[in-house]
């Protein structure tokens, strides 16, 4: 008896998606040697070689060239290796992560994830701002260059050479990721053109940029796991780590757990935006252990301390606050962080179209994140941005 296919269950499984390989982190970080097993939200029947679908497409340049610029936009018209194909279930999940192919399918793959992560908290799909030069972005996964850069209708990755070991940034989901994010704000909040001289765009997307990748980056399964595994559900070992010692391996969580001020950073835009990173982090942490002291996984002494004043005497008792409780509910403990991280993430997206790219003001910028968060979510954000010196409680 012949078996028929069943193309009803074959077109069910088409819409759930595409697969990919993504590393959460750049595979020569301890504990990030695999990649993780991906689902994107795009249809296979959507995807092309290359990988390329409706809003952008990975181009290999098949020699050397010149970082695009003021002088040259896309589309590259240079030879090209040959574009990566899907494997027989037109999933891309079928390539070696050490082969040159897998650079162009992990860089467009990791845009794509981002992209899922914020229309979702925007509600609406993302239109690029330079959509009416170029209908899709154009993605080059390997440039012969230290750098990486977005910019009018494009993303070039490049790749670093420390002692002669290059690694390419097309494998950097943060790197990938933070670059993604001044695409996410230029198309939401619009380009400054005349931008005042006390205007703080320029920090601002640095650190809205750096707090899409670290959100981003939480929305790894085996992240989440990681992280709490190894702090047994206390993210304040996160700062313990960043302080003390430095040696957080997620980028993403080093950068974020500082603890400047607006009265310590100087007028350099990267400097200028620790402060706004590190009181989204601190909301996170908060809204994350107010769900633990809610749910019964923590003791309710956790919420009397102010996390930026802990001594390293006092991390052993914050220890013991979580440790019991993680090893019998691990899975609340992931709840608890993934709603923390969601809270924050809708508030960031709501409140990027009501921003003024040409004036905007880092405190203008807190105060509209508060506004769209709400509740006891804005109430937190309040507090750290104030301590920050972003703004004054209102």
């Amino acid at each position: 008896m012949r078996l028929l296919r069943d193309d009803a269950l074959d077109s069910a499984n088409a819409r759930l998606g595409t697969r990919f390989w993504i590393f959460p982190q750049p595979p020569f970080i301890p504990g990030y040697e695999e990649p993780d097993r991906v689902w994107l939200s795009i249809p296979r029947d959507e995807i092309g070689e290359g990988p390329s679908d409706p809003t952008m497409y990975v181009v290999d340049p098949l020699a050397d060239k010149e970082p695009y610029g003021f002088n040259q936009l896309p589309p590259f018209g240079g030879a090209k290796r040959a574009p990566p194909r899907p494997g027989p279930d037109r999933h891309f999940d079928n390539l070696r992560p050490d082969s040159r192919a897998f650079l162009d399918v992990h860089a467009y793959a990791c845009v794509r994830f981002v992209l899922d992560i914020w229309q979702s908290y925007l509600g609406h799909p993302i239109r690029w701002f330079f959509r009416q030069t170029f209908p899709r972005l154009e993605i080059v996964a390997f440039v012969n260059w230290d750098n990486a850069h977005a910019g009018y209708g494009f993303l070039e990755l490049g790749c670093s050479d420390i002692e002669g070991v290059r690694r390419p940034y097309a494998l950097n989901f943060d790197t990938i990721a933070h670059e993604i994010g001044h695409t996410i704000l230029l198309s939401e909040a619009g380009i400054p053109t005349a931008p005042s001289r006390d205007s703080d765009f320029f920090p601002f997307s640095e650190a809205f940029s750096d707090v899409v990748s670290l959100i981003s980056f939480l929305h790894f399964d085996s992240a989440i796991d990681r992280l709490l595994r190894r702090t047994r559900g206390n993210l304040l070992l996160y700062n313990e780590l960043n302080r003390f010692a430095e040696t957080s391996p997620e980028t993403q969580i080093r950068l974020a757990t500082n603890f400047r001020r607006m009265s310590e950073t100087s007028r350099e835009v990267h400097d200028r935006a620790l402060p706004f990173i590190g009181a989204i982090f601190d909301t996170i942490v908060e809204l994350y252990h107010r769900e633990l002291v809610a749910r019964d996984c923590a003791d309710t002494r956790l919420l009397d301390f102010d996390i930026r004043d802990l001594e390293l005497d006092d991390f052993d008792r914050f220890r013991q606050m979580t440790a019991g409780a993680f090893q019998v509910k691990p899975m609340i403990f992931r709840l608890a962080l993934t709603a923390a991280r969601d809270a924050v993430g809708q508030a960031l997206a709501g409140a990027l179209q009501v921003l003024d790219p040409n004036t905007l003001r880092l405190d203008q910028a807190a105060n509209a994140i508060i506004s769209a968060a709400g509740g006891a979510t804005a109430d937190v954000l309040e507090a750290n941005f104030a301590w920050r010196e972003i703004m004054t409680r209102r």
